[in-house]
């Protein structure tokens, strides 16, 4: 089985990239928001962060697990984002709480964590980890400019803030092989050039890996 995961902070443009290689390498596409009730959640968490941090941390959590079991079914697939770098959420939610402001009691944290903890221990982990690199100024602009939702109304020291934990959190992930892309000035959809050398790394990574013969397709 394989598993292809691409992560970053959000308004990276994981999903953008996904759906490339998907589209490329011929591997199906789990998006994290393939879920109708995903959004409206996150809707509810924007506007009230204590009362729905919990409620939202334990259904993504569900869903990407829920994902890890249908890419089992078929053998093979692509995650934009997953169940391996969700802590990250969650600790900031508490860290906030505790320090007066909007999020989860430690108590639900340990609770999360411990769920968490067990289902990784049934988790395969990914072949390939993708990690996306990107300044927490253009994620913002990314993020305004796609208008989802109440996350536009998140004010900037959140994004630096999950951005500096998400470094820390690539530099420290040992679960497989990885690759970093700094996509600050890369354009996936309206510059052909970006997209084909972004794949043509990806497929480089994946015939290291034994997965392809040959990179499907790329310059």
């Amino acid at each position: 089985m394989t598993i292809l995961l691409i992560d970053g902070v959000v308004g990276v443009g994981k999903t953008t990239l996904a759906d490339l290689v998907s589209e490329r390498f011929d591997i199906p596409m789990f998006p994290e928001l393939g879920n109708k009730d995903t959004e409206e959640l996150l809707n509810r968490f924007y506007a009230d962060k204590t009362r729905w941090a919990f409620t939202t941390q334990i259904h993504f959590l569900n869903e990407r697990f829920r994902m890890i079991k249908e890419i089992h079914k078929k053998g093979h697939g692509i995650l934009d984002r997953s169940i391996f770098g969700d802590r990250i959420f969650a600790q900031m939610l508490a860290e906030d709480r505790a320090a007066g402001g909007e999020g989860m009691l430690w108590e639900e944290y340990n609770t999360y964590s411990t769920l968490l903890d067990n289902m990784l221990e049934h988790a395969q982990p990914p072949e390939l980890l993708i990690y996306l690199e990107c300044s927490p100024e253009v994620a913002k602009e990314r993020i305004d400019s796609r208008g989802r939702g109440l996350e536009s109304t998140v004010d900037m020291a959140y994004w630096e803030r999950l951005n500096d934990k998400y470094d820390t959190w690539y530099q420290e992930y040992s679960h497989s092989p990885k690759i970093l892309i700094n996509v600050n000035h890369l354009d996936f959809v309206n510059n052909n050039d970006d997209k084909e050398s972004v794949l043509a790394l990806i497929g480089d990574a994946l015939l290291d890996l034994g997965y392809i013969k040959e990179k499907a397709g790329a310059i």
